[in-house]
């Protein structure tokens, strides 16, 4: 081959990439990653939200379901403690009657042993001594009247109790003519004892007041004045003496001597009257002095203790004094 043969030309060397080209890819990657990112972004910050809403939703509902289980226990723990102050307070109630039934049975057993205390007390007294009490001149009156109520010879009956003196007057009648006896007597001696009670009087005096019905004063007087002098005369008879005999009917009303008269209690039932025990109790419990009797006061307060010792009473004596009759009553010591 000759040295004339056109020679061939060299390759060219490649081309050297352009930079451009991935720039803008990788741009454009970025830009997409960016929007992706944006979008997932927007997705999560989407997501977180709604994660929010229902967490909040359901924190919510969880505090509500706390607040009313809260509001149960609130309620129960109310109720048990009310529930439980009942229970309290109905204790400490049964508790308060039970002390104060028990405190009131005490004192109602010491109460009736001070007033059986006070009851021995009375009795040992009235063994060893006497209690008086007062039968006032109304009751006797009342009495008397009651027991003469159904006496022809007597209209009305009165008697007067004086310093152991005793006065008697007596209304009656006898057709026209209308009179009141009036007899004095002194008391010399009063006997009572379980076998026999009297008093033994003296008659110091005796007067007549005498009037006709449908008489004129002149008449009256005349018949006053002749009256007390007959009757004074005929009193000084020794056994047909007016006031002797009037006395002398009288069951219980005995004649000793001249103007001198035994009175038994028993058969002119004065000793009735004396022995009713009503009166007894009732000037016990009138008795404003109440050291006379040891106990009295506390007896007081118990009638049937009162009349338990009433029961048990005896007449000891018998006194006559103004405008009463003093009974003394004692406890036979047997």
């Amino acid at each position: 081959m000759s040295d004339d043969t056109p020679s061939e030309k060299p390759p060219l060397a490649p081309a050297k990439p352009s930079l451009r080209e991935p720039l803008k890819r990788v741009a454009k990657n970025a830009m997409e990653a960016v929007g992706q990112a944006r979008t997932t972004a927007k997705g999560m910050a989407i997501m977180a939200a709604e994660t929010a809403k229902e967490v909040s939703g359901m924190a919510n509902e969880t505090a509500k379901g706390v607040a009313e289980i809260a509001n149960e226990a609130a309620r129960s723990a109310l109720q048990i403690a009310s529930e439980g102050a009942q229970v309290v307070a109905q204790l400490a109630e049964d508790g308060a009657k039970v002390a104060a039934q028990f405190a009131g049975d005490t004192a109602k057993a010491a109460g009736q042993v001070a007033r059986e205390v006070a009851l021995q007390m009375a009795q040992a007294y009235l063994r060893k001594s006497t209690l008086t009490l007062t039968f006032s001149e109304s009751q006797l009156n009342r009495q008397l009247r009651q027991k003469f109520a159904n006496n022809p010879n007597i209209d009305h009956l009165t008697v007067y109790c004086g310093d152991d003196r005793i006065t008697v007057a007596v209304d009656g009648h006898h057709n026209r003519l209308i009179y009141t006896v009036e007899l004095d007597f002194d008391v010399l001696e009063c006997k009572v004892s379980r076998d026999t009670s009297y008093l033994r009087v003296r008659q110091v005096s005796e007067e007549l007041d005498a009037q006709f019905r449908q008489t004129n004063l002149i008449a009256n007087w005349a018949a006053k004045q002749i009256g007390r002098g007959a009757f004074y005369v005929a009193n000084r008879l020794p056994t047909k003496a007016p006031v002797h005999q009037m006395l002398a009917n009288i069951p219980g009303v005995i004649s000793e001597g001249p103007r001198l008269w035994r009175i038994d209690l028993g058969e002119t039932a004065m000793l009735d009257f004396l022995n009713n025990r009503s009166w007894m109790v009732e000037k016990l419990v009138g008795l404003t002095d109440l050291s006379v009797l040891p106990g009295l006061t506390t007896l007081k307060d118990s009638k049937e203790l009162m009349t338990q010792l009433v029961q048990q009473f005896e007449i000891r004596d018998l006194r006559v004094r103004p405008g009463r009759l003093e009974v003394l009553v004692g406890i036979n010591a047997t």
